[in-house]
């Protein structure tokens, strides 16, 4: 099933998304969120990485808790308050079920939803990290 995320004709640029989205996820610069100064996009990327840990999981691509620890790897770096560190718990909870109810096996839609997933979460990754949030 793993084959089937890097089958239709891009599969160095499928393979390359996964590296590109963490390595993303590291360029965060580090900053103490306040309730006030939650961005959007820090709870989108946190509901791309619950959907991503369902998606690339249920499709066997043996990364294991890789989205679930860059997920606490991105808390860890943004140090929120502790409403804020469950609300963003939250998001990424919602988003895993969610996608795990529309997404009970690897389907061919199921792969495309992944493939969508990393292209937003890449993006929202270096947003957030060219923003300079807290600098």
């Amino acid at each position: 099933m793993a084959q089937g995320l890097c089958k239709n004709g891009t599969a160095k640029k499928k393979r390359l998304l996964p590296l590109a989205l963490a390595a993303a996820l590291a360029a965060l610069p580090f900053f103490t969120v306040r309730a006030e100064a939650l961005p959007a996009s820090v709870t989108q990327l946190a509901e791309v990485l619950g959907g991503v840990h369902h998606l690339r999981t249920l499709c066997g691509t043996n990364e294991g808790q890789l989205w679930r620890n860059k997920m606490i790897e991105m808390m860890g770096t943004l140090s929120p308050g502790e409403a804020e560190r469950q609300a963003l718990i939250k998001h990424f909870n919602d988003a895993f079920y969610r996608y795990r109810n529309a997404y009970p096996n690897c389907t061919p839609t199921a792969t495309s939803q992944a493939d969508r997933l990393m292209q937003d979460g890449h993006r929202l990754a270096e947003e957030l990290a060219a923003s300079g949030l807290g600098r």
